[in-house]
């Protein structure tokens, strides 16, 4: 919304400005006959009062009462008349449309205002959430930890001493507090970015052997399911800065992402290609891929698809917005191209400069 701040701000100059503007306008109207008789002419002054950040209903009202007489007068001198009541109606009608046009704007004005204190109050209390989200992740992160840790070693320890039925809960028990913990790390993840904690650590390293590494950890993952991950680049080497701590989360993200949703037995492939200034990355999986329209959903938080893991995984729903946040902390884009029953394709292009 653009709004006029005038350095001057005594309301009584501003009027005077008003006026000034306005006889100046009925002058030139006077001397030049109906050159400038228009209603633009004399409805710029209005305008700049309307715009005027501090300007009022009465102040409006004024200025349109004094800008509907000085044309008034003009054309009761200029032009001939039968009546009276001719340029008498002329001055109401243009009075009228003055100030229909100023109440708008101010209408407009106030609205706008109320929208940006509504937008500071917002983003008041978005911090507040993600102070909150912080403190409650990381308080239960700890308990849950000991948890999925003690079952863990119970199941390693204790298992002959266990019975089958006994051997399925702590099971259970394991991976579900797993699966808390990484929705509590994901949590503060959000909590962090949303509150700007985040501070990218730029250094320039070789970003072929970054993502063969994240790729042989994953490969643990994979092979469980029976897929294999290859990687296709026609570079050996590719020198530029990220921040290696953050962009392993939007790799390990979309290759888990690519692991869940594909089939046994199957193929995922890391294509890395370059143009003039961005690298673009690639995960391609053969998985059943994912509707068009909610493709454009999938980076939100908490959204899923209705597409569901080929093997029971579980997902929190914030992986991909967490990264999109980091990529776009690079300067970067991230998007998905996807067809069902033909595998997905999310990419991401960072800035080689």
């Amino acid at each position: 919304m653009f709004e006029f701040k005038f350095k001057i701000e005594n309301k009584f100059i501003i009027t005077l400005i008003s006026f000034l503007s306005l006889l100046f306008i009925g002058l030139l109207d006077f001397f030049t006959g109906s050159e400038v008789s228009v209603l633009l002419a004399y409805l710029i002054p209005i305008l700049l009062i309307s715009f005027y950040n501090k300007s009022e209903k009465i102040l409006l009202l004024i200025n349109t009462i004094f800008a509907a007489t000085v044309w008034f007068i003009v054309d009761y001198l200029t032009q001939n008349y039968s009546n009276i009541f001719n340029p008498i109606w002329n001055a109401f009608v243009r009075f009228t449309v003055f100030m229909i046009i100023g109440l708008l704007i101010l209408n407009l004005k106030e609205k706008y205002k109320s929208v940006l204190k509504l937008n500071e109050d917002l983003k008041l209390i978005n911090e507040e959430k993600n102070k909150f989200i912080g403190v409650a992740a990381h308080d239960l992160r700890n308990p849950i930890g000991a948890i999925y840790s003690f079952s863990d070693l119970i199941i390693e320890n204790y298992s002959e001493n266990i019975d089958v039925k006994g051997m399925k809960m702590l099971n259970h028990i394991k991976d579900l507090s797993n699966s808390s913990l990484n929705l509590l790390k994901d949590l503060l993840d959000i909590s962090k970015i949303e509150s700007g904690i985040i501070k990218l650590q730029l250094k320039t390293e070789n970003y072929i052997d970054f993502i063969t590494k994240y790729m042989y950890f994953n490969l643990l993952v994979s092979k469980k399911k029976d897929i294999t991950i290859k990687l296709e680049t026609e570079q050996k080497e590719l020198l530029f800065s990220f921040d290696e701590h953050y962009l392993s989360e939007v790799i390990n993200n979309l290759l888990t992402n690519a692991i869940k949703f594909s089939f046994p037995k199957s193929e995922i492939i890391i294509k890395i290609s370059t143009s003039k200034n961005f690298v673009k990355t690639e995960i391609i999986d053969q998985g059943q891929g994912i509707p068009v329209e909610e493709q454009t959903k999938l980076f939100n938080y908490f959204q899923k698809t209705s597409v569901q893991p080929t093997n029971g995984e579980t997902s929190s729903g914030l992986g991909l917005a967490i990264a999109k946040k980091i990529i776009v902390e690079h300067k970067g884009t991230i998007g998905v191209v996807s067809e069902i029953n033909k595998g997905a394709n999310f990419y991401f292009e960072l800035p080689l400069k």
